[in-house]
């Protein structure tokens, strides 16, 4: 019996300690956020091409996907980081897509994962 009670803390602690990730703003470089030029995809949605350099290398860490949310012309994006043995795929496609874009410009904005942990200017949008 107790080899079993054993072995179900040893899986469950491996399989929190591998969850996903939320990071800070501060986890990447001062430049660690690459905002590239909208493309326009399809009749009304637009590609917006982001990429992420990490502040230090963090060797045993890989990137997963970005939460994002748009709000009265505002794009909130957070970085979802994912740690071995049980590495899930990596779900980024390189960007975000807006759907039906109203504006012509939106404010890109890095919303950090923990409460009260602010949120930091990125770049303004334009689309195409």
């Amino acid at each position: 019996m107790r080899i079993y009670s054993t072995i179900a803390l040893m899986v469950t602690s491996l399989c929190l300690t591998s969850c996903l990730d939320k990071k800070p703003r501060s986890f990447f470089a001062e430049d660690g956020i690459i905002v590239g030029d909208a493309k326009k995809i399809g009749k009304e949605d637009v590609f917006i091409p982001i990429s992420f350099k990490t502040q230090d290398i963090h060797s045993a860490q890989i990137f997963h996907d970005v939460e994002w949310a748009e709000k009265n012309g505002v794009i909130y994006i957070t970085a979802v980081f994912n740690e071995p043995p049980f590495s899930k795929k990596i779900d980024y496609s390189g960007g975000i897509v807006l759907k039906k874009p109203k504006l012509q410009t939106y404010d890109l904005k890095y919303k950090d994962p923990n409460p009260g942990g602010g949120i930091h200017e990125i770049s303004t949008i334009k689309m195409p």
